[in-house]
């Protein structure tokens, strides 16, 4: 449009000129190389204004670019404030809820430890209590540690004694076994003639039948049943260690003579006639020999046939090992 206006210019000026001074022709002349002048200088500024707009416009495009790009990573930031926003406010009511928690947890706790305290304060007095204990009972254990070891020197004592009482017993029982079987052996021809040796109770009895030794009613030894007293004295005048007794026994049928008086009376006279022999001919130690009576309250058949009173009717010797020995092991 401007160019427009400068060809104008100059084609008004040429017509003016046909018809204007020489001067006047100059003045214009003049005028029209300022115009020329401006012109040109007006199309430079314009070749340069379009160059410069054309890199404001680029360089506007790129701040535009730029200006969507940061407005998106704007929307981004605020999608991630608002976000970071929603997170601090739940972890604020969070923060405030563990805050009353803690409140009521640190009550909770005081509470406790108070609790705690006290039971410590009495766990204290029952361990002191304890120890109080425990040294009583050291105390006791040590008194009963000295009182064992007496136990225990008593009880090795008495081991020694019981090896020796168990070492006497057992010799007794040899004895007494030996003391059997030889009895045994100088009596076995009189076995079916009313004598018979059993052990019992530790004991051995020598059991002879009055229809060997006696008559009926008396007391003087027959001869035959001086013949196994002689074998028995044989058996038994060096024997040491035994108490010897002789007992007589009678049935329950009742006795009475001009020189006896009862069962009582006729069971001690025949005990005392086998002693007698057993020490005069027997050459038996009378001081090893005790005569007894038992009359007739030790039967050993209860029936009322005359085989059962002539079983009750017997003497019997009876060999009781010594105890003095075991006695004083005992003591």
């Amino acid at each position: 449009m401007k160019r427009l206006s400068y060809i104008t210019l100059i084609t008004l000026l040429s017509l003016t000129m046909a018809c204007v001074p020489a001067r006047k022709l100059e003045e214009l002349q003049v005028s029209y190389d300022n115009l020329q002048s401006d012109f040109d200088e007006m199309k430079t500024m314009k070749e340069f204004g379009d160059t410069a707009i054309f890199e404001l416009k680029a360089k506007y495009a790129s701040v535009e670019a730029e200006y969507a790009n940061a407005m998106q990573k704007c929307e981004e930031q605020k999608r991630a404030f608002e976000k970071t926003q929603a997170s601090y406010e739940i972890l604020n009511r969070n923060y405030k809820n563990l805050v009353n928690s803690n409140e009521n947890t640190k009550k909770d706790l005081r509470y406790e430890l108070e609790r705690l305290d006290k039971q410590l304060e009495q766990k204290k007095g029952e361990l002191f209590a304890k120890e109080a204990k425990l040294e009583k009972q050291e105390a006791e254990a040590a008194l009963l540690k000295k009182e064992l070891s007496a136990v225990a020197a008593d009880l090795k004592d008495r081991e020694i004694r019981v090896n020796e009482l168990e070492a006497k017993l057992a010799a007794n029982e040899k004895a007494v076994n030996d003391l059997k079987d030889k009895l045994t052996a100088s009596l076995i021809g009189y076995k079916n003639s009313g004598i018979s040796v059993v052990e019992k109770e530790g004991k051995i009895y020598v059991s002879l039948d009055n229809s060997l030794l006696f008559a009926s009613g008396k007391t003087d030894i027959d001869w035959k049943g001086k013949t196994a007293l002689l074998k028995v004295a044989e058996s038994l005048k060096d024997l040491e260690d035994f108490d010897i007794m002789v007992e007589g026994h009678t049935d329950n049928q009742a006795m009475k003579s001009a020189t006896i008086q009862d069962n009582w009376d006729l069971s001690v006279l025949r005990a005392t006639s086998v002693v007698r022999y057993l020490t005069t001919e027997g050459k038996m130690n009378p001081k090893k020999i005790i005569p007894s009576g038992r009359s007739k309250y030790d039967p050993i058949n209860t029936g009322n046939t005359k085989e059962d009173y002539a079983e009750n009717r017997r003497i019997e010797i009876i060999l009781t090992p010594k105890l003095d020995q075991l006695m004083s092991i005992l003591k």
